[in-house]
């Protein structure tokens, strides 16, 4: 029973190519995706699920053309300067213009380079003390292998939150030079 919940999750995920592994710890070059993002207030990170609340609004109907549109993973979230985003991939169009418009105002329709990333994968769930141990071994192989970062940290969660915690499946990516 628990081997069919683990293998539930199986959404259509961004492609890259691997340029190095070590352990949990992968190089990888990704393309340009199209995504659906929305952002709240650094203050405002209790509002976390009212983020995904409102993609999920948009993927399931919530756009100009009440049109489903498929659920991918991961589910990203960053800080930025200001803000807390969380993005959706929408892995099957190339070009922005190919989505119907959201009806919240809320939810943008982008483009996003990913381009050369460093990544750490790790299980259960992503809490804030996870995170911040993971985020301590990839800083120091980044710091280990003269790697410059990019981008804020991203925390990307790949199951659905029914998902049983062994079976769960995590990483924290920097986009790097």
């Amino acid at each position: 029973i628990l081997l069919s919940m683990a293998s539930a999750d199986s959404y259509k995920e961004p492609k890259y190519t691997l340029v190095e592994k070590d352990g949990k710890i992968e190089i990888r070059q990704y393309s340009e995706y199209v995504i659906a993002k929305t952002s709240i207030g650094k203050g405002d990170m209790e509002l976390n699920n009212n983020m995904f609340r409102t993609l999920a609004g948009y993927i399931f109907g919530g756009n100009s053309k009440n049109q489903s549109i498929p659920m991918t993973a991961p589910v990203i979230t960053k800080n930025n300067d200001s803000n807390y985003d969380m993005i959706f991939f929408m892995l099957d169009v190339d070009e922005p213009s190919q989505l119907p418009d959201p009806n919240n105002r809320n939810v943008t329709i982008d483009k996003m380079e990913i381009g050369k990333t460093a990544s750490i994968t790790f299980g259960m769930w992503a809490t804030e003390g996870r995170v911040g141990r993971y985020k301590k071994k990839l800083d120091k192989y980044i710091e280990n292998n003269n790697l410059e970062i990019e981008s804020p940290l991203m925390v990307a969660q790949y199951n659905s939150p029914w998902t049983v915690p062994p079976f769960r499946k995590n990483e924290l990516i920097y986009k790097i030079k």
